[in-house]
């Protein structure tokens, strides 16, 4: 229930504040707040924001891309990543479509992860790319085994 009652929530919020001015957003978000406040749901936030980054990033056509590496990206490094995550998802779309061109955006978030080693691993959509050391040592150590 917990699960439904947040989209149902993050819509009605969405569908809201679509369109509207800075002045108006704060009423909203005020009400909003308020609403949860009243109805002890205050709890949800988090899994309410999260959620709305989702279907915002739906609407707008926006990707979300999660790298992990064994250290902080220069930014010269993470722009290579959007760009290829943002060649991957336009060419998965020119092939799912009868020629449509489409320019999908994509955020990229970042986090450390001292047990890579080295390299990355990027998440988007529902695809994984492991360039890791520590899947490239796994992989080995598997054909070794073989």
């Amino acid at each position: 229930m917990k699960k439904d009652q947040v989209k149902i929530l993050t819509a009605a919020l969405y569908q809201a504040s679509v369109g509207k001015e800075a002045k108006e957003l704060d009423v909203i978000v005020a009400n909003f707040s308020n609403y949860l406040a009243e109805h002890h749901l205050v709890y949800m936030i988090p899994n309410i924001l999260a959620e709305l980054e989702v279907v915002h990033f739906s609407k707008e056509g926006i990707v979300s891309a999660e790298v992990t590496s064994s250290e902080e990206l220069p930014s010269a490094e993470i722009k290579q990543i959007a760009d290829l995550v943002k060649g991957k998802v336009n060419g998965e779309a020119r092939e799912g479509s009868l020629g449509q061109k489409t320019s999908k955006e994509v955020v990229v978030k970042t986090e450390t992860e001292k047990d890579l080693i080295g390299g990355a691993v990027i998440k988007y959509n529902d695809k994984i790319i492991d360039m890791s050391i520590r899947h490239q040592l796994n992989n080995l150590a598997k054909q070794l085994s073989n």
